[in-house]
């Protein structure tokens, strides 16, 4: 299991708050071919690449990443950008990204670049685990016509 990344103190949006906010962005598996990633706090130009570290890592795991964005303080460009790039690289390799939707202005955020036509987005009660986004996953292929389940995973050097 790969190391947590470091813990990075934010100051981009420092000037709306009192305080900047600490930020965590961690990874572990889950089991069944999926990985959740966890991230609390700024998500900016200095933390994005932590982001998008954790990210690669899980992909180089799971076909299904499931990122949980519930406790994310605050997103700017740099960090929708790492999440969007991220759901294409997914996609590349027959897999998929799922975003646990945080609070309202990372939603807007997301909406005005229409993130949710490239990544499937599930709302999840606070106390729900990241577990259950792989029901919505499984509901939404069973809606979406013309969805194909995922294709199984080939072995390097296939």
């Amino acid at each position: 299991m790969p190391q947590a990344p470091p813990v990075v103190t934010s100051s981009t949006a420092a000037s709306l708050r009192a305080a900047p906010t600490q930020f965590t962005c961690t990874w572990r598996e889950g089991g069944s071919d999926a990985a959740w990633v966890h991230v609390a706090g700024e998500l900016d130009l200095a933390t994005s690449p932590l982001l998008g570290h954790a990210l690669r890592d899980a992909q180089l795991y799971a076909r299904v990443v499931v990122l949980d964005l519930r406790e994310v303080t605050f997103i700017e460009s740099t960090g929708v950008h790492v999440v969007l790039d991220a759901a294409a690289s997914v996609r590349r390799g027959d897999g998929r990204l799922i975003l646990v939707r945080g609070p309202t202005h990372v939603d807007r955020a997301l909406t005005l670049t229409d993130a949710s036509s490239q990544v499937l987005i599930v709302d999840l009660d606070p106390s729900d685990p990241p577990a259950r986004a792989l029901l919505h996953l499984a509901q939404h292929e069973l809606v979406v016509e013309g969805s194909a389940p995922l294709p199984a995973r080939r072995a390097v050097g296939e």
